[in-house]
């Protein structure tokens, strides 16, 4: 027995207790993506970072007694990860710090949630969180329990989302037509027309010109932005004509099936322009000169096979860049487009505009013309510019100060056109005076509309009509002085005003009016959602019809009142009336401009927009700006809360809750309070009585909050009279003094207890209970318990806590708690009874199961609600549990029957039925049809080359080294390529590796080959010394010489022949 013990040393290594990760700003928007892109996402949650210790113990020393023990430490997080709105179709590749993966795949640890609107929250979060769980509808999102090794660092994630209206284009990208249409509905434009969008979603469709929503961008555009960033990326434009849209494609040539315009809308002659200036001049145009036109342009795409990097193509005029240099364009930034082509196919596009366009053309028309628009063909004729049948597009229309119409055209290239579509003559034009003098402006209406209504909370809404017919709008203008006036806005819509017809009560919800304009009809939605919001004389309201009478007055009925807090009230005939839409002039101002009086003129101008009327010949409108109404808060309460600290103090807090106003503006209440302790000053200058004259003094401020504020260590014995303001995310407030309040007095409660209400109990990695809190008395603490012995002590008492929430060590699936409430006398209350039962995890159905390179992917439906996960069991040997409903298993080559089970709290469910996977080792068929594709591109290169009659060479030698030294000869590489024969050598002394491929056979000769990566040969081979499956059959077989000892295995036919070459055995079907 030795004297000397061995010794224990142990290396830990520093843990890590803490871990923060930035998380999604709150109010950022939400990214929506139409077709398929890459996105980074925001972690919407993180929770549960776990600390997991590993240990390695090593012996040493003579015997072994001596032992390392090395500690270390790898960590986890279950975080979501929000993407973008949904409902999406599906995640393509995900990007995992520097590796790529297909999803599923369980070496990524996330699951998909696609962000249906019915989505459930995420099992493992209702499970081990309930009050946190959150379903987030309409939000797509990925989710999972990370591993993060051994720094606690958090993988940086991109992914690639498939996202709406893939069925409108190739499956993957999106066509521009409906990604345009798509963007209108989203904002409220559903009824607006487009003209020529199935001419333009032809066009995209047989040009190729399909779009995915721009990667990672997450700035709010506007809708505008968004079409015009599509119009450059697919050689387009689109504008308004009359009351709805228009789409015209710019390209001249036919591509697939998709013909562009080539009808004449006019011949124009000189007898058709107007003069631009008073030399007479009937068409001015700007040529530019070829050394000034750019002859190289590129465009800057997102390349999707290249991992969505940015890449750029350009296109060069080469035979303009001989002549003169390269002379780039700008870069056009075209982040719609994702594959090369389409790239290149814009820069090409952009060329041909930029070398036929060079020419603009500038002219005027009478509205004669009034149909032309941007988009059309016209011809120019004017022997003095030379110009004959001069072919072009128009590509703007403006309006001057008299209302003529000017256009600007630009060439178009040879094309075959049909006859002017409309002619024009001298006579057909008539006389028309632009300068017709305007009405007046009509009084006007000025209102302050409720916050929820407005961007900043402080705006005025300003509307307007003309007295008479051929009004066409009008300038506003304001001052604060009635001397100094500047311009505000323009107003060129009639707005709806009018007045009320008959009297109407509070309650009331049909109403007459007398207004201009003409009103349709909604739904109830409609009414609900404000679709029709009207303004009567302070109040909102909504109708849902709306029917002409006979003497032109408006009757509305099953009208909403009292809309976006205002008050329904009653209202007597000719109140002013407004139907609140678009046509309004909308004006922001400061909060130090409330009680301001400002001065507005009118400035009326004819239906040509001339004429305007001069600001000194016009009265002006006075209104004074009010403070905006803010509502109050409602039903609020107030109790005492107990409080015994540890070293036996005991304090009273008051606790204060309130019902927020509905208005989508509010941001939080404020709790403000006094007592009746009186101070001396009080006493002195207030009327109250002693006791009271604590009322008298100034409000404290105790702390905001959505619906509840704590006042804390509130004095035994004094009154607190407590109110609550309401401030909105304007800032704007209600005051103390006129804020509902209420009075609490702090005392100790010694009421019977009442019995804890509400008592429930939910499921996840732990069970855990809640009740409502007990107000009635002073609290010290609850008990939760499997017996009905309160107070005692013992294996009954499950926990003691002053909250109204524990996790209960519970291992039963089912049984009864006892709930009770203990106040600071050491009374106990009746007990609240809480009998649970958890079933059983369901039985899941049959996995799906992918087989992949060296494994397979078990996919299985959501895991249930009140279940923390499945086990995977692999041909009933091993169990692998995962939180997810996919799993990746790498495995060898083989058969594999897969069945799986729900787990809970508790236990294990039944298990699935059985699912079988047959894992082979062998490379996947894309990868060899990738190959083909490969050597297909070199054919066609090849072949382009012979028919575009390339110079050949007899042969091309390469040789590198130096063969005029002295042992030149002996070590060299070479490359030589001639009609029928490629080959590539490396000498090395008497050593010769080298490939040789000719019209014959491929050779591959050298001292030493390596092959690696996964290999596949076509016909049977002898591979690490065995024979490779299936490369070995029973046609013809011969183990041995041709003569002698052999065996010999035909079809159907066994033969064994002695060393004499006899034969012995023969066994199987021959004819004699």
């Amino acid at each position: 027995m030795s004297l000397f013990k061995g010794r224990t040393t142990v290396t830990r290594a520093n843990k890590i207790s803490d871990f923060t990760i930035a998380t999604a700003e709150y109010g950022s928007a939400v990214p929506e993506i139409l077709g398929t892109t890459r996105i980074g996402g925001n972690v919407l949650y993180y929770d549960d970072f776990t600390a997991h210790e590993h240990k390695e113990t090593h012996r040493a020393g003579k015997g072994g007694r001596s032992k390392q023990v090395n500690i270390t430490y790898t960590y986890t997080v279950a975080s979501i990860i929000g993407l973008c709105e949904g409902e999406i179709s599906g995640i393509g590749r995900i990007w995992k710090d520097k590796d790529v993966y297909r999803y599923p795949n369980d070496d990524v640890g996330l699951t998909l949630y696609k962000g249906t609107q019915d989505q459930l929250p995420w099992a493992y979060v209702s499970g081990k969180h309930p009050d946190k769980a959150l379903s987030y509808s309409g939000l797509a999102y990925m989710a999972g329990v990370l591993d993060l090794g051994d720094s606690a660092s958090f993988p940086n994630f991109n992914f690639e989302v498939k996202g709406k209206l893939l069925n409108t284009g190739d499956g993957v990208d999106v066509n521009p037509a409906d990604y345009i249409r798509y963007v209108l509905d989203k904002v409220g434009l559903t009824d607006v027309e487009i003209d020529g969008i199935d001419d333009y979603r032809k066009y995209c469709a047989n040009s190729d010109m399909l779009i995915s929503t721009p990667m990672d961008d997450t700035s709010a555009q506007s809708a505008q932005s968004i079409i015009n960033d599509i119009m450059t990326c697919t050689n387009a434009y689109m504008f308004w004509s009359n009351d709805r849209f228009k789409i015209v494609p710019l390209e001249d040539r036919p591509c697939g099936n998709w013909k562009p315009n080539t009808t004449i809308m006019y011949d124009l002659t000189p007898d058709n322009f107007i003069p631009l200036n008073n030399d007479g001049a009937l068409i001015t145009f700007e040529r530019k000169d070829s050394s000034e036109v750019y002859n190289q342009f590129p465009v800057e795409f997102i390349n999707r096979e290249n991992s969505y990097e940015k890449e750029t193509v350009s296109y060069a005029v080469n035979s303009d860049i001989q002549t003169y240099g390269v002379r780039q364009a700008s870069t056009l930034k075209a982040h719609y487009l994702y594959k090369t082509s389409r790239a290149v196919r814009l820069a090409e596009m952009w060329a041909r505009r930029v070398l036929y366009g060079r020419n603009l053309y500038t002219f005027k028309l009478d509205w004669a013309f009034c149909r032309l628009e941007v988009g059309d063909l016209v011809t120019l004729t004017d022997p003095t510019c030379g110009l004959e049948k001069q072919l072009v597009m128009i590509n703007s229309v403006t309006e001057d100060a008299n209302g003529v119409p000017t256009f600007t055209a630009v060439s178009r290239p040879p094309m075959t056109v049909t006859p002017a579509k409309y002619t024009v003559n001298e006579v057909d034009r008539p006389f028309v005076d632009y300068n017709v003098e305007p009405p007046d402006t009509d009084t006007p209406l000025i209102i302050q509309p409720p916050a929820d209504l407005t961007q900043t909370g402080y705006e005025l809404w300003i509307g307007a009509k003309g007295k008479a017919d051929g009004w066409g709008g009008c300038s506003v203008y304001i001052s604060d002085d009635n001397t100094n006036y500047r311009f505000l806005g323009r107003i060129s819509n009639t707005a709806r005003l009018g007045e009320l017809a008959q009297d109407v009560t509070k309650d009331a919800t049909t109403i007459i009016v007398k207004s201009n304009g003409s009103y349709l009809s909604g739904t109830k939605q409609d009414a609900e959602r404000g679709n029709t919001l009207c303004w009567l004389d302070g109040e909102c309201f909504s109708y849902e019809t709306a029917t002409l009478l006979d003497d032109g007055s408006y009757h509305f009925t099953n009208c909403i009142r009292g809309q976006y807090n205002t008050t329904a009230t009653a209202h007597n005939a000719e109140a002013s009336f407004a139907r609140l839409d678009q046509t309004l002039l909308k004006q922001a101002y400061l909060k130090e401009d409330i009680g301001k009086t400002l001065y507005f003129k009118f400035c009326s101008y004819n239906i040509f927009g001339a004429n305007e009327q001069d600001i000194s010949s016009v009265e002006p409108v006075t209104y004074t700006i009010a403070k905006y109404y803010v509502p109050s808060v409602t039903n609020i309460t107030m109790y005492n809360r107990y409080r015994r600290l540890t070293d036996g103090v005991t304090r009273y807090d008051i606790v204060v809750k309130w019902m927020p106003p509905t208005i989508t503006s509010y941001a939080y209440g404020q709790v403000w309070y006094k007592t009746n302790h009186s101070q001396i000053s009080n006493v002195i200058n207030s009327n109250l009585s002693v006791k009271d004259a604590g009322f008298a003094g100034e409000w404290i401020f105790a702390g905001n909050g959505k619906d509840e504020v704590v006042i804390p260590q509130a004095i035994v014995g004094d009154t607190y009279r407590v109110c609550v303001t309401t401030v909105d995310q304007f800032g704007a407030s209600t005051t103390p003094d006129t804020a509902p309040n209420k009075d609490i007095i702090v005392a100790m409660k010694s009421y019977i207890l009442n019995v804890p209400d509400n008592f429930r109990i939910t499921f996840g990695n732990s069970a855990t209970v809640y009740w409502d809190e007990v107000t009635n008395t002073d609290i010290s603490y609850y008990e939760v318990r499997t017996d009905e012995e309160a107070g005692v002590e013992g294996d009954g008492l499950l926990v003691r806590m002053t909250g109204v929430k524990a996790t209960v060590p519970i291992t039963a699936r089912a049984g009864t708690l006892y709930l009770y409430a203990r106040n600071a006398l050491g009374k106990y209350s009746q007990a609240a009874v809480l009998k649970y039962s958890k079933p059983l995890p369901p039985t899941p159905d049959a996995p799906t199961l992918t087989p992949t390179l060296g494994g397979f992917g078990v996919t299985a439906s959501s895991i249930p609600s009140g279940c923390t996960g499945m086990t995977v069991y692999v041909n009933d040997k091993d169990a692998v549990r995962t939180v997810n409903n996919v799993l990746s298993y790498t495995c060898k080559a083989g058969i594999y029957n897969i069945r799986i089970a729900y787990y809970d709290m508790f236990c294990e469910g039944e298990k699935s039925q059985e699912s079988t996977v047959t894992i082979k080792i062998e490379i996947d068929q894309d990868m060899i049809k990738d190959e083909a594709i490969s050597l297909e591109k070199v054919d066609r290169a090849v072949q382009a080359k012979i028919e575009a009659g390339e110079t050949a060479e007899a042969s091309v030698n390469v040789v590198i080294d130096n063969l005029n030294s002295a042992d030149g000869i002996k070590n060299y590489s070479a490359l030589t390529q001639m009609s029928d024969d490629i080959n590539l050598r490396v000498k090395k002394g008497d050593v010769i590796n080298q490939i040789n491929v000719s019209d014959e056979s491929i050779l591959i000769d050298g001292k030493k080959i390596h092959i690696t990566g996964d290999t596949v040969f076509d016909n049977g081979v002898i591979v690490q010394g065995m024979l490779a499956a299936g490369s070995v059959t029973a046609d013809n077989l011969m183990i041995g010489s041709s003569s002698g000892a052999r065996l010999s295995v035909k079809k159907d036919l066994i033969e064994v022949y002695d060393s004499n070459g006899t034969l012995r055995v023969k066994l199987g079907v021959w004819d004699e």
